[in-house]
């Protein structure tokens, strides 16, 4: 079975085209909505509820509240992204995206998706710790300053090289039930010959979302204590944090189902094999 918005005669096998992974990411997440964002909002939750209530209470308190926040934000993060990668999968097979089996799904995964994020996190810090001191040495080299911003934009390709490679591993981790380093690996293998289009897939994604992220940064700034809409500033507070744990659920939501269309994409174009040969796993 095959979404019905997008026939699987549109899609050409050896070809990943980046319209077609727009379009059908699109078709997937409006279709669901609600169920996606609910999932990611419940995720940034904690977050919101530090800012809320923890941080107000003064650096003291703040410290270790902090601490267990941020490990429950990055747990729930990384469950709420297998969570939507299987829901989004079986709405991409035409059937409903029930989340109590995509809760299952994300639960079994959990661990080895936490391992495959402390990997890519430790060794992107490796990478940043030898630019840092890359960037030092020309420094003291007596470079001059238009020198060593060069420098520092050159740094960054091998950054973005790293980011494309690994930009699958997440629905490899959970799809095909691999470990870390082999899921890294597998994305590494799927996203070769395509890493140009995904990285304009994620720039036509990321440019927009930055855009609208700085403007309602703006607006709920020049509201300001709430006078504006009468109201007090302990509500402006209240009602700015959920404006923005909104849209961050809406566009979080909308960027992991980009990431499993074009996980899907990428194997039906390399491998030739159909959406219900990918989801076989999940049943």
């Amino acid at each position: 079975m095959t979404d019905a918005s997008l026939p699987a005669g549109r899609f050409v096998e050896g070809h990943f085209r980046v319209g077609h992974v727009l379009a059908r990411a699109r078709s997937v997440f409006l279709r669901n909505f609600l169920k996606f964002t609910i999932v990611t909002a419940v995720a940034n939750l904690p977050g919101v509820l530090l800012q809320q209530v923890v941080i107000p209470s003064g650096p003291a308190q703040y410290v270790p509240y902090a601490f267990l926040g941020f490990l429950l934000s990055v747990l729930l993060y990384l469950l709420s992204q297998a969570v939507l990668l299987s829901a989004a999968f079986q709405a991409m097979n035409g059937k409903p995206a029930g989340l109590v089996e995509s809760i299952r799904v994300g639960l079994r995964r959990l661990l080895p998706v936490l391992g495959l994020a402390i990997t890519a996190v430790l060794a992107l810090l490796a990478y940043l710790v030898g630019v840092i001191a890359a960037l030092a040495g020309l420094g003291n080299s007596g470079l001059s300053p238009g020198w060593i911003a060069l420098g520092v934009l050159v740094s960054v390709i091998p950054g973005v090289a790293l980011y494309l490679m690994w930009s699958v591993a997440v629905p490899v981790c959970v799809v095909e039930q691999l470990g870390p380093l082999r899921s890294l690996g597998r994305s590494r293998a799927l996203t070769k010959g395509c890493r140009m289009k995904i990285f304009g897939l994620t720039l036509l994604v990321l440019l927009p979302t930055a855009v609208i992220s700085g403007l309602m940064t703006a607006a709920l700034i020049s509201l300001g204590s709430g006078a504006a809409l009468g109201l007090s500033a302990p509500a402006a507070r209240v009602l700015g944090r959920i404006i923005v744990l909104s849209w961050n659920a809406i566009w979080i939501a909308f960027y992991a189902v980009l990431g499993v269309v074009t996980y899907h994409d990428l194997r039906v174009a390399k491998e030739g094999i159909g959406t219900d040969q990918i989801v076989a796993v999940f049943e």
